[in-house]
């Protein structure tokens, strides 16, 4: 019986992938324990388990982060700037009420700021948006603001497309290959 080319070609697909899968098992299954015994004769000589480890506390922030936001009642805006940790926010109503507050970054909990009006700014940060309470003035405004700065920009706006029945676009003339157009 003489086997044809397709045949053979499907065997040794079928050998490699059989091979392919033995590879994965084998690479990542999980160690076996040593035996009682292994450990006992070990004793002493075995070195201590290493210590669990623990989450690293998050890094200081690098560079400015900027909130930009409003009051839930919309009567006030707050804007929020962190820059190296340190952290600066500005509060208005346009109608009189005006405060700068500052303070450290409090990465992972709430960052509490004073100003020296007696105005303070508490805050919390999750997924980009800071939420938290303005006080100034006597007064107090639940707030949200959202990241606006350059390190988390919006989505770009993607072209819509051409009608099918619009002319090509002609290329760019050329600049000399350096890429820069020059009109400064």
């Amino acid at each position: 019986m003489r086997l044809s080319g397709p045949l053979l070609t499907m065997v040794a697909v079928g050998a490699v992938a059989a091979g392919a899968a033995t590879a994965n098992v084998v690479l990542t299954a999980e160690p076996e324990p040593l035996p009682a015994a292994v450990e006992q004769a070990a004793g002493s000589s075995a070195l201590p388990a290493a210590p669990a480890p623990t989450a690293a506390p998050a890094p200081a922030a690098t560079g400015e982060v900027v909130y930009k936001g409003r009051s839930t009642n919309g009567k006030v805006t707050v804007d929020i700037w962190v820059t190296d940790g340190a952290v600066k926010a500005y509060v208005c109503d346009n109608r009189g009420i005006e405060s700068w507050t500052k303070g450290t970054a409090t990465p992972g909990g709430t960052t509490r700021l004073t100003g020296e009006d007696g105005a303070e700014v508490e805050y919390t940060v999750a997924d980009g948006v800071a939420t938290g309470t303005a006080r100034a003035d006597g007064r107090s405004w639940d707030f949200t603001a959202t990241r606006t700065d350059a390190s988390d920009p919006a989505p770009a706006a993607t072209p819509a497309p051409a009608p099918a029945d619009a002319p090509a676009e002609a290329p760019a003339p050329s600049t000399g290959g350096s890429g820069y157009g020059g009109g400064y």
